[in-house]
């Protein structure tokens, strides 16, 4: 496991969080399921968050959203320097596969929630042409899973 660097005063992060309350955040936006759009927010009793895959996390880790955050949340390198890498084995509830390189096509995050198997677990998340969802992923991710890794967020407790 990769230390976590705990003096990270360039970033909003939100207060600590617990695995619970982050799981009980990332559902509320499934039912009924937030439409994918880039440049659209969504408004919920947690606030406003832009509806892709890196407002949808900062959402879920209580990141803060709009106000004051005018970009409603983190985008995937936001949230990878507001966590640190963790290994496959370490991962619990809450933490995230993210792939931080590349484009804003490109990059993405999904939700841990729980092993299915050794390959699956159930993931949350907020992805174009589907919106938000719960289902089963291939471990890490389903296309070009090399570049995915395991983080969690630092505020997790």
């Amino acid at each position: 496991m990769v230390a976590p660097e705990v003096d990270k005063p360039h970033l909003r992060l939100g207060a600590a969080t617990t695995r619970e309350h982050i799981i009980r955040r990332a559902r509320s936006w499934l039912e009924p399921a937030v439409p994918y759009d880039q440049s659209g927010f969504h408004e919920n009793e947690y606030g406003i968050y832009r509806t892709d895959c890196s407002g949808y996390i900062s959402m879920a880790w209580g990141i803060p959203g709009k106000p004051p955050n005018r970009h409603g949340g983190l985008d995937t390198r936001g949230l990878a320097a507001s966590g640190f890498a963790i290994g496959k084995p370490e991962l619990l509830p809450g933490d995230v596969l993210l792939r931080a390189e590349g484009t804003n096509l490109t990059r993405h995050v999904t939700l841990f929630e729980e092993w299915v198997n050794d390959d699956h677990y159930w993931g949350c998340e907020q992805a174009g042409g589907i919106g938000t969802v719960r289902r089963i992923i291939r471990y890490p991710y389903e296309k070009e899973s090399a570049l995915y890794l395991p983080f969690r967020y630092l505020h997790i407790i």
